[in-house]
């Protein structure tokens, strides 16, 4: 059965608008306030030293530049935590997404952001390869790897096998992936346009604004990949982590997408 374009939008936003949901929007509204101020305070410190008069970015943090420095680390390493978590969480059936149990932030978290970072590199070092020499393998490899995350974070793969899974989930369904990853790439870009207007008034305000409206449509974009994942999970061949891994317990039993 092919991948249902208009379910996976569907259902996908009512995913996100779940408690689940709401929860994932707030901690990804702090995650972004955090790493936007911090990378902003850095530029504004370099600003100051070599070009005195040159306009500083809107909203920035009371701390100095070392201290801009870890958090802008930590906020690249969050993240990727939050991404792992967001899709273990709206993976899950409608039915479960009234509840956000710790175990979602706790299982296996280390190794699942280390393989997130790991695939991440190489995915993102492949699709820039391929959209620099042309544009078609690029978008390819971008619709083959765009479940990767989920493979980790919600069936315990590991980097390659995580990309090995991605793939065998986007085959065959790769037209309407495509369609699906526009819909979440509008959404997702709604809020930056809607910010930059705002800034025009009060350049704090306005950024500030901005990162809340893509924070709740962030959370909308991994509702809709979450709903895809879901149908191509159950029509596609499982994982090999599938039966003991993906799990919803802190030991590994159970099924998160039961």
């Amino acid at each position: 059965m092919a991948l249902e374009i208009a379910d996976a939008v569907g259902d996908g936003v009512r995913r996100a608008v779940s408690y689940s949901g709401g929860v994932l929007m707030l901690l990804t509204f702090g995650y972004q306030l955090l790493s936007t101020g911090a990378t902003n305070t850095i530029v504004t410190s370099l600003l100051s030293g070599t070009a005195p008069g040159a306009a500083a970015p809107a909203f920035t943090l009371p701390v100095s530049l070392a201290g801009a420095g870890v958090l802008a680390v930590a906020g690249l390493v969050g993240g990727v935590v939050l991404f792992v978590v967001s899709a273990r969480a709206l993976a899950r059936s409608q039915s479960e997404l009234d509840s956000l149990p710790s175990m979602l932030f706790t299982r296996r978290i280390g190794r699942a952001t280390l393989s997130a970072v790991g695939a991440n590199l190489v995915v993102g070092a492949a699709v820039l390869v391929g959209f620099v020499f042309l544009v078609v393998p690029g978008v390819f490899l971008a619709l083959s790897f765009l479940f990767v995350v989920f493979a980790i974070g919600v069936e315990d793969e590991r980097a390659v096998d995580a990309m090995r899974r991605s793939w065998t989930l986007a085959s065959g369904d790769r037209w309407p992936l495509l369609a699906v990853l526009v819909v979440v790439a509008v959404v997702t870009s709604v809020g930056s346009g809607l910010g930059g207007a705002l800034s025009t008034v009060d350049p704090v305000a306005g950024q500030v604004a901005s990162l809340a409206l893509s924070s709740v449509l962030t959370v909308v974009g991994y509702g809709i990949l979450a709903d895809a994942y879901r149908q191509l999970d159950e029509t596609k061949p499982a994982g090999p982590n599938r039966g003991a891994a993906g799990t919803g317990t802190a030991d590994g039993e159970g099924d998160p997408l039961a």
